[in-house]
């Protein structure tokens, strides 16, 4: 039988395939350990001007940023301001005051011994990482000419956090980042667990939409 040269490339083409159904089937496991490792970076810890916490998750961002106030690395706490909660207007109205995620972190920091003049909270909302990140940046970071901050997020967040964080600043700030260790997330089984397969999948969203929309900005 004699093959023509389009059924050769064809052949070839599958047999190619084949071996990357293969090799993914048979390397899944560390392929999905590697995905969820790249999500986490984590510096050594070094003394800094401040510990920026950065808004989403709480209690675990503000526990982590404590400890590091208590060790001594330095000498402020930064917190941010999400977007006010859905409905928090009617609350306000109906006389219910609940605290938000910032004014939470600044009373479980006080409650843990940080003094309310050693934490400083940013006055304008963000509505994303990078949004939250250009606020610190040109409302605080660049006009007290601060020159290194150790960035406190979750684990799943740290890489995306550092990218964006480097990006803003243009690399003028020195940035030290830690994940929060009272966060559970687990880049060994992320897949197996509902929350860190959410986590996972959505900070990958987020990384591409970053390299694809945010990327080109002007952030100056």
């Amino acid at each position: 039988m004699i093959l023509t040269r389009a059924k050769k490339r064809t052949l070839i083409l599958l047999g190619v395939l084949a071996m990357v159904v293969i090799s993914i089937v048979t390397f899944r496991h560390t392929i999905l350990i590697s995905f969820g490792e790249y999500l986490i970076t984590q510096s050594p810890l070094e003394k800094a001007d401040a510990i920026l916490v950065l808004g989403g998750s709480v209690p675990d961002r503000i526990l982590e940023a404590v400890d590091i106030y208590k060790q001594g690395y330095a000498p402020l706490i930064i917190l941010t301001k999400g977007p006010q909660p859905q409905g928090y207007d009617e609350l306000l109205k109906l006389g219910i005051k609940v605290p938000e995620g910032h004014q939470l972190n600044q009373i479980i920091a006080e409650k843990l011994g940080v003094p309310e003049s050693a934490i400083v909270t940013i006055g304008k909302r963000a509505d994303s990482t990078y949004s939250e990140l250009q606020t610190v940046y040109k409302d605080f970071l660049k006009k007290k000419g601060l020159k290194s901050i150790i960035l406190v997020t979750s684990k799943s967040h740290t890489t995306r956090a550092t990218i964006i964080f480097n990006h803003v600043t243009n690399g003028e700030i020195k940035v030290i980042t830690r994940p929060s260790k009272y966060d559970s997330f687990n880049p060994i089984n992320w897949w197996k667990v509902r929350r860190d397969l959410g986590q996972t999948l959505f900070e990958y969203q987020k990384l591409a939409h970053h390299y694809l929309f945010d990327y080109g900005s002007n952030t100056q």
